[in-house]
């Protein structure tokens, strides 16, 4: 074995010990709660299992094997538009040489022969409240029994839990909330009235995907004798304040022409979802699910006031950050932000885990840090699961077999994290992508510090909208906003916790 190989096998094993041995942070002031205590005492459902080890020592489901004759089972794939591409976690015709194309296709490959069924991937429009929620509603009202299960956006899932569509996965047959496949952050934050009625974990890259993480561009960093931001977020000062001193150093005039435009270099790329992200780096849920197991406002505290008003003394220095998504720079366009990384005009990118894959051309170095603390005293690191970009899987009610429907899902789940999570680490990470081997510990924290806010997915007072206006335009009036739009949002409140009363 050669010294690379060495090293590559030595830092999977340290990667697999890292995440598999550490618990979940909770995003919030107060902890969520309400799950049925079976779920409580795992580790978290996305670490990457130690695949150097014999195949005779995974831990799997203890599950029957079965010929049900090669019957289908259909699974419904939707999600919010992403450059016009449905996420799909299930397809994989054939072997490829694409690595996290051939993981799925032998994860597949293992549930398909254990139980002689066929997956069907059922591809939907994208977009929220699209083709895919929409078949799932339909097949509920008439009783149809064709759709087993479903990968569907944050916004859908929480639609059609409301309305009573969905399987309550704590009661599916032959499904083990709390085995390690499953991630334990998400059962316990989307538990609401002891009842979840969607979750992720190894069964799906895609919450990896869509979890805000912060890239940096190395080149700029070292030109201008930056600190070591890898030791800061390792000891705990890598905090708002330290983020802001280090944005405000690299922000130049490329071309002399006396205005920042897309033609200029930044200290920050700023996407306007972001703002949900400062808002948990704080420690802080828009919204949590109490002790009593309802849905409780939390959003508006003094951190989150400072938070935002200490963020925009660099959001809104145009010299120092660009808030792409404008008008006058052609409102959305995802290729401006990746081009301009690329080119080394920023130092920071505020975006998501999926724009890692779109950097695999930069000539510069560049790494992956997660969301920055509100101070040294905030116990975590906080890194939301976007509301938009979310996929979660669940079950419509109206299925045929809730044993076999849970018993498909747990050993996608398993295989998954002996097959799909390790390509895509070893993809985002140790292949194609990022550039440096302490990425790797940064994204062992960037996952254990995953939060998941039903205040986001509900929209709760439509407060998700209401914090990016305040990026959007230039208005630093969190309290007022807050003050103008709770009773609202305690009016959505109420009728959320009335509908899963009913449900219950």
């Amino acid at each position: 074995m050669t010294g690379e190989n060495t090293t590559k096998r030595i830092l999977s094993i340290l990667l697999a010990a890292l995440i598999g041995g550490g618990a979940l942070a909770a995003c919030g002031e107060q902890a969520d709660t309400g799950a049925p205590a079976s779920t409580t005492a795992a580790s978290d459902g996305n670490a990457v299992a130690d695949t150097t080890a014999e195949e005779t020592t995974r831990h799997m489901p203890d599950l029957p094997d079965q010929d049900l004759g090669g019957r289908e089972f259909n699974i419904v794939l939707g999600g919010n538009e992403e450059h016009g591409i449905t996420p799909d976690d299930i397809s994989a015709e054939e072997q490829t040489g694409d690595t996290i194309n051939d993981a799925r296709y032998e994860r597949n490959l293992h549930v398909q022969e254990k139980f002689n069924i066929k997956l069907v991937s059922i591809v939907c429009n994208t977009g929220t409240g699209g083709d895919s929620m929409n078949k799932v509603k339909k097949a509920v009202t008439a009783g149809d029994t064709t759709y087993d299960a479903a990968f569907l956006g944050g916004y859908d899932t929480c639609s059609l839990a409301r309305n009573g569509m969905l399987y309550d996965m704590y009661t599916i047959p032959n499904l083990d909330l709390s085995q390690e496949w499953w991630d334990q952050n998400a059962n316990n934050a989307l538990t609401i009235k002891n009842h979840m009625f969607y979750t992720t974990g190894d069964i799906s890259t895609f919450d990896d995907d869509a979890t805000y993480v912060i890239m940096f561009n190395k080149r700029l960093a070292n030109n201008v004798g930056l600190p070591n931001f890898y030791e800061m977020v390792k000891n705990g000062t890598w905090t708002l304040d330290n983020y802001k001193a280090n944005a405000v150093t690299v922000h130049e005039d490329l071309n002399g022409d006396g205005v920042f435009d897309q033609n200029d270099r930044y200290g920050i790329l700023i996407w306007d979802d972001s703002m949900m992200g400062v808002v948990n780096s704080t420690g802080t849920k828009c919204c949590i699910v109490n002790d009593n197991g309802e849905i409780e406002l939390t959003i508006f505290n003094d951190k989150v006031v400072n938070a935002i008003s200490s963020f925009f003394e660099v959001a809104f220095d145009n010299a120092v950050s660009i808030t792409y998504q404008r008008s006058k720079y052609g409102g959305w366009d995802g290729n401006l932000c990746t081009s301009m990384f690329i080119s080394d005009q920023a130092l920071f990118w505020m975006r998501l885990m999926l724009d890692v894959a779109n950097l695999r051309n930069m000539e510069t170095d560049f790494g992956i840090l997660p969301y920055m603390k509100y101070d040294e005293s905030t116990p975590e690191y906080y890194c939301t699961e976007g509301s938009w970009h979310s996929i979660f899987v669940c079950v419509p009610i109206s299925i045929s077999d809730p044993e076999l429907t849970g018993a498909v899902l747990e050993m996608l789940a398993a295989e998954g994290r002996y097959t799909t999570t390790p390509a895509y680490y070893d993809v985002a990470l140790k292949g194609k992508y990022a550039r440096d081997e302490e990425s790797l510990e940064m994204l062992d924290i960037i996952v254990k510090s995953r939060c998941y806010d039903l205040g986001w997915y509900y929209a709760i007072g439509g407060y998700n909208e209401e914090v990016m206006n305040l990026l959007r335009n230039f208005k630093d009036g969190f309290t007022t906003m807050y003050e103008k739009k709770a009773t609202k949002a305690q009016k959505d409140i109420d009728k959320i916790n009335a509908a899963f009363d009913e449900i219950g």
